[in-house]
Formats: structure tokens, C-alpha cells, sequence
């Protein structure tokens, strides 16, 4: 596990679960929820916090291939909850990975509603804060989406 990932996963999401978790999570639960899955080779219970995006009933999640929690989600829909502003809403989770129009779709919609993430993912913002398509066309490879259907 390199340095950077080690940071993540033994500093800074602790921290950000428990601000999440806080009467304080107004600071950051407009923009960033926990995850909570099962583990697909394991089988252990697992939670981590990440930007989202959420139109209706649809929660998006993107990151690039450098981050493992994605891959639990390969082969097929899986059973996921998000905690939202201290609020827990299960739904379904499916990965979108490789390119496709599916995912630069998806990546597109992440953007637009949480602009700042683009220059995490190296993508770039015209005049009107829209992904400039040679920019994703250049890393849509190395990104993936995860899009979950919350259940009413």
C-alpha cells in the first residue's frame, strides 16, 4: 500500500466518518457521504467517505484506477447503503468502468454538479464549466463511475 493510500485509509477517512457522523457533518454532507458495502472477496463489512453527486434517486461516485474500494463492485449490481447527511438510504450499486459513452456520460453529470473534482481527475473546464471532451477523451480510460440506485 503506497504512502498516499495509507493516509487515506488510516487518517483521513476515520476523520472524515466521524465529522459525517457529528452534529457538525453540515460542513462537508452536502458534497461528501459514506458508502458502506460488502467486502466481495472477503465478505467484511466496509464503509468509506467520498464525494457524490445525486440527481433524484441516482447517487454518483467517481475515482480513478489508482483507488481499490471501486472493485468490489465489479461483476454485476451489488446491495449498498450511502450515508447521507447522517441519513441512511440503501440502493444498488453498478460499476461503470473502461471506455464508454456511459461513463463519459456519467463523468460529465459528476462535473457539472461538483465542479471542483475536476482537477482531481486531470479534467478540464470551458468557459461555461463543462468538461472539455478531448480532456476526457485523454483519461476516461483510467476513471471509473459507480452509479447507485437508491430504493424509495
Amino acid at each position: 500500500m503506497s504512502s498516499g493510500n495509507s493516509f487515506y485509509r488510516y487518517l483521513l477517512n476515520p476523520l472524515m466518518r466521524g465529522l459525517l457522523r457529528s452534529p457538525l457533518h453540515a460542513i462537508t454532507s452536502r458534497n461528501i457521504a459514506v458508502l458502506h458495502f460488502t467486502g466481495r472477496k472477503s465478505g467484511r463489512k466496509l464503509s468509506t467517505p467520498l464525494s457524490y453527486t445525486r440527481e433524484g434517486d441516482t447517487v454518483r461516485l467517481l475515482s480513478n484506477r489508482s483507488t481499490r474500494w471501486w472493485l468490489n463492485f465489479r461483476g454485476g449490481k451489488a446491495p449498498v447503503e450511502m450515508e447521507i447527511a447522517r441519513q441512511r438510504h440503501p440502493g444498488t450499486a453498478l460499476l461503470l468502468e473502461g471506455d464508454s459513452e456511459a461513463l463519459r456520460d456519467g463523468v460529465r453529470r459528476f462535473i457539472r454538479a461538483l465542479p471542483r473534482d475536476a482537477k482531481v481527475y486531470g479534467l478540464e473546464l470551458d468557459a461555461n464549466r463543462e468538461v472539455v471532451e478531448a480532456s476526457l477523451a485523454a483519461i476516461a480510460d483510467q476513471l471509473v463511475l459507480v452509479e447507485i440506485r437508491l430504493h424509495s
